[in-house]
């Protein structure tokens, strides 16, 4: 397998390039000035509004963990995924994004999405944010000529932790567990979205994933 990583120079874009290796998975960095990165892959210095269909064709899967996760970076309308599904259009090459857990619905009765649900409110920088990933994914959601999922995380992404390697995946549904936790490291999110790389998300799907506690 061969994946493009857009926005390999940031957080979580170099856990996931980093963790695809580990697993035997060629990858393309893309990212738009030069940098020194880690890994052994081969690395592409590009706008992401500049790329082609020629510069990602020989790829299975294009990973955007920017679209969404450092969605305030941009216009709504110059969103990385915009321009990815112009170019991607009626290709093989498919699209995971990594989302926001605003766009989840709070539990199975799919009535109300975690940005609707006032209590998950921090302040209104990030109400502002999520508003805009909720209509990002609105946006998304009606296309189909192109081939993406999309990897949501739970409502805490641990930046400071370095996680423990055992996660689950769910559906459209803020994961939760028995006691409460809804959360999970950047290390294993990164490592999550490369076991569902694996694992060959389905078409237009959404997924979420949390943290577990590992057995003894």
């Amino acid at each position: 397998m061969k994946i493009a990583v857009l926005g390999a120079n940031t957080e979580i874009g170099k856990k996931v390039v980093a963790k695809a290796e580990d697993a035997g998975i060629r990858v393309l960095s893309i990212i738009s000035q030069f940098e020194q990165l880690k890994g052994s892959g081969q690395l592409m210095i590009k706008k992401v509004e500049e790329l082609t269909f020629n510069d990602l064709k020989d790829c299975h899967y294009v990973v955007d963990p920017l679209s969404f996760l450092r969605i305030s970076a941009f216009s709504s309308e110059m969103l990385p995924v915009w321009h990815m599904l112009e170019i991607l259009n009626n290709s093989d090459v498919r699209l995971l994004l990594l989302g926001s857990v605003a766009i989840l619905y709070t539990n199975s009765s799919r009535q109300m999405r975690v940005y609707e649900d006032g209590s998950n409110i921090i302040d209104e920088k990030q109400n502002k944010i999520d508003l805009l990933c909720v209509n990002a994914y609105k946006r998304l959601s009606i296309f189909k000529e192109v081939k993406w999922s999309l990897l949501c995380p739970p409502l805490l992404l641990d930046e400071v932790s370095y996680g423990n390697g055992h996660f689950e995946f769910g559906n459209d549904v803020l994961p939760v567990g028995l006691e409460g936790d809804s959360f999970i490291s950047t290390n294993d999110f990164a490592a999550s979205c490369v076991e569902l790389l694996k694992m060959k998300p389905q078409p237009f799907t959404t997924y979420s994933v949390r943290s577990i506690k590992g057995s003894k």
